[in-house]
């Protein structure tokens, strides 16, 4: 690592070194624009000029920028400075809790259980908050959670105040840490002492990993241990797998059951929210009254202020100048059952809401109902007009391209174009649809075969698209075609299908990024016109192009999973380039239909 000290990297100068961490070093300075002291976290890692990966750095750090909560550490700024990525975010002088807690245990003393509460209530409420914006912390642990008090300096030798906090820092710097270094997903990341069993095990994780750190963190606070102890990490990452945490000597029946519900080893048999444990603690430690606010306190209205003040501060890094994407193997991000237990909660707060798997904002998020089977799986050809069925008519009008908020080498500069009126799918062609294609063919298969019926075909090169689309007595819609229908006519039309704002009111952050999803399950992410799927799932390719690209270059428009872009986004490259086709779809369109 280079010497930060005295350097001015974006708008902060570097004064001191604090402190070096497994995927950090930290670092106190001042920023100069708001005069005030803040942390900054020098990312250990380092971006090659490659937009992927510089974009997906960006998009994670951008959510995690979004949070807006009183026990969570705001972030400031993010950036990369000689392919350094760090982070500038508030800085609070007082102690961690895992030092706190060193101190304590070390007289053989323990926290009191109304102090204990007082904690949990804040941590928990801060990660309800989070998880519906869908950002997993995934590294809970006392060390990454500072006390905080308005009224006294909170110091490791005296009892801590009566009005002392619990704020989360690193929120999501495991997984911003690691796509700054390009860590593969289903590696082991974090901290093994505090890792949930499906977090050592390297595979997917969402809420329930945060509610299983919590709750180690609560056992260590009325331990004084951890469940776990053994001289390896290897051996403390087998017990978490295999072996259940050991009973706390002395506390009643119900303090433990709620460590045991936190602690179940399936995912599922855990608390649905943290809230939900943090109610069932004050329960059991005689604090009824104050269970009954934690779990009737108005978690929607605190959702909503929050998204405005997303959207209100969003900071948007400069756009990446290379067009070179790198690809990396993923393995699939399981997102979806946890966060119906969130949901659950907020349907007894504010009413009969509906319950949506992968919904960040209870009334318009995303939807998993499946796609009717009429509309996914491809009749065979007539020879003649294709059907109308799964398409949707965009009439003639007038569509403007591009875009000016803008200005780089992969948008354009917008003007107007003049649409005869077209039919164009409402989805992306499907696995299902093309195995018919090769039954009925005997073409080559995809470089990626097979694939889940309902997710969108991918490893498809142009020429195979245009093939299939021939097939189906259709073709590729021409680049301008693809962008009119996921943003719809007249001057200055919506940059994203789901309208202005790129977090979609946070349900942007629950799209899948490491691997597809079924077509058309999300319905936040449906354009005026009612076509899905535009963004985020897998690239498509066009035919026509609107404006000049390299001879033998066809365009790619919408982006892919873990790596959201808008709709004015062009992406020019080989027909037949592996480092793009492994992450390429389509869908067809007609000029007419029966």
């Amino acid at each position: 690592m280079p010497d930060w000290i005295g350097k001015t990297i974006g708008r902060v100068r570097i004064d001191k070194y604090l402190a070096h961490g497994g995927m950090a070093e930290v670092y106190l300075g001042m920023h100069l624009t708001l005069d005030r002291p803040v942390a900054v976290k020098v990312l250990h890692g380092f971006i090659e000029e490659i937009p992927d990966l510089i974009t997906r750095f960006q998009r994670e750090a951008r959510v995690v920028a979004g949070l807006r909560h009183s026990n969570i550490v705001q972030i400031f700024d993010f950036d990369a400075v000689d392919g350094h990525p760090y982070i500038v975010m508030e800085y609070l002088s007082g102690p961690s809790l895992a030092s706190y807690l060193r101190n304590l245990h070390s007289r053989n003393e323990r926290m009191p259980s109304h102090q204990v509460a007082r904690l949990l209530k804040g941590l928990t409420a801060a990660l309800d908050y989070a998880h519906s914006q869908g950002v997993i912390h995934r590294d809970i642990k006392p060390g990454n959670i500072l006390l905080h008090s308005k009224t006294e300096e909170t110091t490791l030798d005296k009892p801590l105040p009566r009005d002392v906090d619990g704020i989360l820092t690193d929120f999501g710097l495991v997984r911003i840490a690691n796509t700054a270094s390009q860590t593969a997903s289903g590696t082991v990341s974090g901290t093994p002492s505090y890792m949930s069993p499906e977090q050592a095990r390297g595979d997917k994780t969402d809420q329930h990993t945060d509610i299983y750190s919590v709750g180690i963190v609560l056992y260590e606070m009325l331990a004084g241990r951890v469940p776990f102890e053994a001289d390896t990490s290897l051996s403390i990452i087998y017990m978490q797998i295999n072996e259940p945490p050991p009973p706390i000597p002395g506390i009643s029946p119900a303090v433990q059951a709620v460590l045991d519900r936190a602690l179940k080893k399936n995912p599922l048999d855990r608390y649905s929210s943290s809230r939900e444990m943090a109610g069932d603690f004050f329960r059991a430690i005689g604090m009824t009254a104050e269970a009954e606010t934690i779990m009737v306190e108005a978690l929607p209205e605190s959702i909503s202020k929050s998204t405005e003040s997303l959207r209100a501060t969003t900071m948007v890094p400069p756009q990446p100048k290379e067009a070179k994407e790198k690809a990396s193997q993923r393995r699939p991000l399981w997102i979806g059952a946890g966060i119906v237990g969130l949901l659950c909660l907020i349907g007894l707060a504010i009413g009969a809401l509906r319950l949506l798997p992968f919904s960040a904002n209870p009334t318009d998020g995303p939807n998993l109902t499946a796609v009717p089977t009429t509309e996914t799986v491809a009749t065979e050809p007539s020879g003649g007009l294709p059907s109308a069925n799964g398409m949707v008519e965009v009439s003639a009008n007038d569509y403007e391209v591009g875009t000016a908020s803008l200005t780089d080498e992969y948008h354009t500069a917008p003007f107007s174009v003049t649409l005869n009126s077209y039919w164009i799918d409402k989805y992306q062609v499907t696995n299902a649809q093309y195995e018919q294609y090769l039954n009925e063919t005997s073409s080559q298969a995809p470089e990626l075969w097979p694939g889940e019926a309902n997710h969108p075909v991918r490893g498809v090169t142009w020429d195979q698209a245009v093939a299939f689309c021939g097939w189906a007595n259709k073709r590729l819609p021409s680049e301008a075609e693809w962008e009119a229908a996921g943003r719809g006519p007249g001057a200055g039309p919506q940059l994203y299908p789901w309208g202005t704002d790129p977090t979609a009111g946070g349900n942007a952050n629950s799209l899948p990024d490491q691997d597809t999803y079924p077509v058309g399950t999300l319905t936040f992410n449906q354009s005026p016109l009612g076509v899905f799927d535009l963004v985020g799932n897998v690239w498509e390719w066009t035919g026509e192009p609107y404006n000049q690209v390299q001879d033998g270059y066809e365009v790619l428009r919408g982006g892919r999973y873990g790596l959201l872009l808008d709709l004015a986004y062009r992406l020019a490259v080989p027909p037949d380039d592996a480092r793009y086709v492994k992450y390429a779809g389509f869908r067809c369109a007609a000029d007419q239909v029966q």
